[in-house]
């Protein structure tokens, strides 16, 4: 297989979305078949805590966003207390644990996985990770938006496509 490229480690940002779930189904496709390592990453962005986010209780207490729809919900790890909340800090430990129970369902089916989740600016963060670890490979979803609702809303996923030296692989998402 001489000249083709081979893909040890692919560097899968996530951002909780049920569409992030199809871009999973490609990584793990080509995992087993490059025998790749898979970096599940999430990134808590500064402004974070001024999203207007709702905030809920779970079943042991804990403040969550209810952001990240999983087949099995990971178990939160906020331990936040009653009166204060933080929604950075929620965001950022339900990072941790989204990226961990990601990390574990690929591993049960046999993929390397570590799991990542860092703060900063997305596309900065995910192009910077790619880099640092030398990643052979980026696989992102996109929602296709063009025209107008693409230059308003803005693309991470395009972002990374144009300014990263290493390779993006992107899968459609409806939605």
């Amino acid at each position: 297989m001489e000249g083709l490229p081979m893909y040890d480690d692919i560097v899968y940002p996530t951002d909780g979305s049920e569409g992030a779930e199809t871009v999973m189904q490609h990584v793990e496709s080509l995992a087993t078949t490059y025998d790749s390592t898979i970096h599940v990453l999430y990134v808590v962005t500064p402004d974070a805590g001024d999203a207007s986010l709702t905030l809920e209780k779970d079943e042991q207490g804990n403040w969550r966003t209810g952001m990240f729809k999983r087949k099995t919900e990971p178990q939160s790890t906020t331990g936040m207390a009653k009166g204060s909340v933080d929604v950075h800090e929620v965001l950022q430990a339900e990072g941790e644990a989204y990226t961990s129970a990601i990390a574990e369902e690929l591993a049960d089916v046999g993929c390397d996985t570590v799991s990542v989740c860092r703060e900063g600016t997305p596309h900065t963060e995910i192009i910077n990770y790619a880099e640092e670890h030398d990643a052979d490979l980026i696989a992102m979803g996109t929602h296709g938006r063009s025209g107008v609702e693409r230059q308003f809303i803005g693309s991470v996923t395009e972002k990374v496509v144009r300014q990263s030296e290493t390779p993006v692989l992107t899968v459609h998402i409806n939605g």
